[in-house]
């Protein structure tokens, strides 16, 4: 088998690194406030379009790859720099920075998951990889730039699209696939996956936690009632009501509170 340095094509490594560059030029630009120089674009753009392959590179204990060729760093700068002079021709044709953010995130995917699997990783760290190399960059710009960390709150599928990726390009190559033909659907999946998200509004419902039967008493009655848990479909409605600082339960807690000062008679508490 040749090594992994061998077997991992270039043009991938470097078109992932372009296209993620030119989104996070186009990001930053939403954030006119922070005041970015162009060194401060061209930072924000090597960090999206190299964060995630050095992460990749330290899980597989080698030397970063994007430190071995000036490549790397001239593509991810002059790419930044490029959607940076271009964002107002960019900004116009709507909805371009979620398109270039799933093609770069299905690259990534690839460029990632393709290295696992030639570093003969089992199926799952491969999937960590994978999603890791993808997704990294993202948390590294969300954190120079002070926004909360994208993959971490409920919102459009990120990481869930570039696990769905790798998890197709892994079944590809285990269904004996040519590694051409498996990067394709793995581009093609994450892609999917992600702009189905942003399209549609899908997302992973927000955490709960399981909790022991609570007992109240009941404003109609003074007697003691076991409370009924809320449904799934209760929650996922109200995950769509509550603010930054409630949580869906709490926006079901005061509509059950609500209703049994309605039954009580007695009048809605402000």
């Amino acid at each position: 088998m040749d090594s992994p340095a061998t077997t991992l094509p270039l043009w991938l490594d470097l078109t992932a690194i372009a296209i993620g560059a030119i989104t996070a030029a186009m990001v930053a630009e939403q954030f006119r406030d922070k005041k970015l120089d162009w060194l401060g674009v061209v930072i924000i753009g090597i960090t999206v379009g190299l964060g995630g392959g050095i992460i990749r590179d330290l899980l597989l204990g080698i030397r970063p790859v994007s430190m071995e060729t000036e490549w790397f760093l001239f593509t991810a700068g002059t790419a930044a720099l490029g959607g940076m002079l271009l964002q107002r021709l960019l900004r116009r044709m709507d909805g371009l920075v979620s398109v270039l953010d799933a093609a770069a995130l299905g690259f990534f995917c690839a460029v990632g998951t393709l290295k696992a699997m030639n570093f003969e990783l089992p199926i799952l760290p491969t999937l960590l990889v994978g999603t890791v190399t993808a997704a990294g960059g993202g948390v590294v710009r969300d954190m120079l730039l002070g926004m909360p960390v994208g993959i971490l709150f409920v919102g459009s599928l990120y990481a869930i699209a570039a696990t769905a990726g790798s998890a197709a390009f892994v079944l590809a190559d285990y269904a004996g696939v040519s590694q051409i033909i498996g990067i394709a659907i793995c581009v093609a999946v994450t892609f999917a996956v992600r702009m189905a998200s942003v399209w549609f509004g899908l997302s992973l419902p927000e955490q709960i936690a399981l909790r022991m039967p609570r007992f109240r008493r009941s404003a109609r009655t003074g007697k003691q009632e076991r409370e009924q848990p809320f449904t799934d479909q209760e929650i996922l409605e109200a995950s769509g009501f509550h603010a930054l600082d409630t949580r869906p339960i709490a926006v079901l807690e005061e509509k059950r509170a609500n209703r049994e000062q309605k039954r009580a008679g007695d009048p809605k508490p402000e």
